[in-house]
């Protein structure tokens, strides 16, 4: 099992763009990473050259890109027809530029429940909605991986309604990336990760007040991070990742929430990378 680093932390702490990033997280040690599109890695960031600077960048300092977090523009049970091609445009372009990165894997989550709309019509308009950029996505070897958001306003809450989605929207392609901090606020434990241990393709590790997300530094919140990844190194040694190219899952820090004063990311990073391997210590960089 590698531990990787998602690439937001330092906007949040210092509005630092992503070049800027990936040569902190090299200088920490890491060789995985996540580029985190929603905060200074999304098509609409970065220009023509600067996205080729980040395959530049990623190449120099020997890092691995194992997944883009890219969220849809607009709330995608809601967009009107305007908004769904925005959306579909956008979500393709992020598909297109995750592949010109060597990245196999677009992350995103199927939106919000919406006013003035029924449960059954939100849920079948993000269903359709994904499995379109789950055809775009397959046609190019691109894996789409949902990830469950811990609140009740959210279509995918919960491992549960993730495998729901999942049957419905029927795609190979269409697979799960597993939050641990997410996963505590949501009360699940080790038996519910097993029910989606087909599906897995990634994993996100953080960290949380019990009733708040907070994305504080791993180990200082309610998270059962030993627990969870004892699980996940069971599948591993099943060799379950195979099936998606992977010899080792990657699982990575995500820290910080906007809004955050981190006047010491680095420190952030060491102090949770610290209690990772303190209870999971077949985990590596």
């Amino acid at each position: 099992m590698r531990i990787g680093m998602l690439s937001g932390l330092w906007w949040v702490a210092e509005e630092a763009p992503v070049i800027d990033s990936l040569e902190r997280i090299s200088a920490l040690g890491f060789r995985h990473v996540d580029l985190h599109g929603v905060f200074h890695a999304g098509p609409r960031h970065l220009s023509k050259r600067e996205r080729l600077a980040v395959g530049s960048q990623l190449e120099r300092l020997a890092l691995e890109p194992r997944n883009y977090v890219l969220h849809a523009l607009h709330n995608i049970p809601e967009a009107d027809d305007a908004q769904r091609r925005e959306n579909v445009a956008y979500l393709r372009e992020g598909v297109d530029l995750a592949k010109a990165w060597g990245i196999r894997q677009v992350m995103l989550n199927a939106g919000r429940w919406a006013y003035g709309m029924t449960r059954k019509e939100a849920w079948s308009r993000s269903v359709e909605f994904l499995k379109e950029i789950c055809d775009y996505a397959g046609e190019r070897d691109v894996y789409i991986a949902q990830e469950p958001e811990p609140y009740v306003w959210f279509l995918v809450n919960d491992l549960a309604s993730a495998r729901a989605m999942a049957a419905d929207v029927d795609r190979a392609n269409f697979v799960t990336l597993v939050d641990l901090g997410h996963m505590a606020l949501s009360r699940e434990g080790e038996a519910d990760l097993l029910t989606v241990a087909d599906t897995v393709i990634h994993g996100h590790l953080s960290d949380h007040e019990p009733f708040q997300h907070t994305n504080q530094v791993v180990g200082t919140g309610c998270t059962p991070t030993g627990d969870y990844l004892r699980s996940l190194q069971s599948l591993e040694g099943q060799g379950v990742f195979r099936r998606f190219g992977y010899d080792e899952l990657v699982v990575s820090f995500e820290l910080g929430v906007l809004g955050d004063r981190i006047d010491d990311p680095d420190g952030w990073v060491r102090r949770s990378l610290e209690h990772v391997l303190t209870v999971a210590p077949y985990a590596r960089q």
